[in-house]
């Protein structure tokens, strides 16, 4: 489950640059083709992250 997660442990400053990427980026999509597309990038590697969080999660609570 993803509520089992360390949180204590996570990288917070990865997570936050990982955010800021995906925020500018998809302003920048949006401003240059249109803003369906920067939504769609942005929802895109939200969902990404998830399902990667979920992929690692033993990795994140140390379980080896």
């Amino acid at each position: 489950m993803i509520n089992s997660i360390d949180t204590k442990n996570l990288p917070v400053k990865d997570l936050i640059i990982s955010g800021l990427i995906i925020f500018i980026m998809s302003t920048i999509i949006a401003n240059i083709y249109d803003p369906l597309w920067g939504f769609t990038y942005a929802f895109g590697n939200i969902l990404t992250l998830v399902f990667l969080s979920w992929l690692y999660q033993d990795t994140w609570n140390g379980n080896q």
